[in-house]
């Protein structure tokens, strides 16, 4: 056993000596694989400059070059191999038992790497999705071998508006933490909008407002989805994942402050914030116009003396 791995590295090492020796086709590989890297870097820059000059969505701009990087790295890697395969076979086969070893000895690299295969086959999630991981949420920006990015959605604020931060996250994360996706079944999700008025209130007619506001939303939420029968049909049945129905839904509780008034209604994911704050400013302002709907909460009295 001792003489046949003797035997093998014997071998390995003897062809490695016999290509260096050979100076010509050595310099020859060395001069094809610059010409090759020279071509890659031309065409990375001139498919950057030509999709620059006709696309201005910044969206499709990082999904293109994101496909289009990958794309072009690859197949320089895949010419630089087949460059130097014949010549240094087994200088590659030491490298790549090497760079094994090193991968497996490297905390967490295999378990990135899964977490990726898993991401892009499975489809936990794309680019430009909404979720979110280990109690942040953000929008997927891309998606690496080791790691993917997200832009921050809320954080210090109460809306889930960008913070214009961006935050990487190993793909391992996926393994050990559950992933909230907005958008992979159905792009709606529910919101919901809620008051605290005191006992004395007229509770039923403050919660009559809401539900009108709210209604009149829902019937232009009706008018942009539902416009075409079939896309009415598409949408109803991804609704069935919420019971089925997709109608604002009134909710009561009792607090020992007042009463709490709620309404749920279905929005796009990506439209929660602005439809909220719409609703509010109407909502509010019907409240204003009625004397008997106070809202509860608590008050600062500021007294002067004459």
């Amino acid at each position: 056993m001792e003489n046949e791995i003797s035997s093998f590295f014997d071998g390995v090492f003897g062809e490695i000596l016999d290509n260096i020796r050979d100076p010509s086709e050595f310099t020859g590989k060395l001069g094809l694989t610059l010409a090759v890297i020279v071509v890659w870097f031309l065409c990375e820059r001139l498919i950057s400059r030509l999709v620059l000059e006709r696309v201005t969505d910044i969206k499709v701009l990082n999904l293109f070059f994101s496909a289009s990087r990958f794309l072009l790295r690859l197949l320089l890697a895949v010419g630089v191999a087949w460059i130097w395969l014949n010549a240094l076979d087994a200088l590659l086969i030491l490298l790549l038992a090497v760079t094994l070893v090193i991968g497996l000895s490297v905390k967490g690299l295999i378990s990135n790497i899964a977490g990726w295969f898993l991401i892009v086959n499975k489809h936990h999630f794309r680019v430009y999705d909404r979720i979110e991981v280990d109690g942040i949420k953000g929008e997927v920006l891309s998606v690496a071998p080791l790691y993917f990015t997200m832009m921050e959605l809320g954080n210090w604020f109460a809306a889930e508006a960008p913070t214009g931060r961006t935050i990487k996250f190993p793909n391992s994360i996926i393994l050990s933490k559950e992933v909230k996706n907005y958008n992979e079944l159905s792009p709606f999700v529910w919101k919901e909008i809620s008051y605290l008025v005191t006992f004395g209130s007229d509770w039923q007619k403050a919660h009559s407002i809401m539900m009108q506001v709210v209604n009149e939303y829902y019937h232009e939420f009706r008018k942009i989805y539902f416009a075409d029968p079939a896309q009415q049909e598409r949408i109803e049945r991804q609704f069935q994942l919420f019971d089925g129905d997709p109608t604002p839904q009134r909710v009561i509780d009792v607090q020992t402050q007042g009463i709490q008034l709620k309404v749920r209604y279905p929005v796009y994911y990506t439209k929660g914030t602005k439809i909220a704050t719409q609703l509010h400013e109407k909502i509010l302002t019907a409240f204003a116009a009625e004397s008997d709907i106070e809202m509860a909460g608590n008050r600062l009295y500021i007294s002067s003396e004459d």
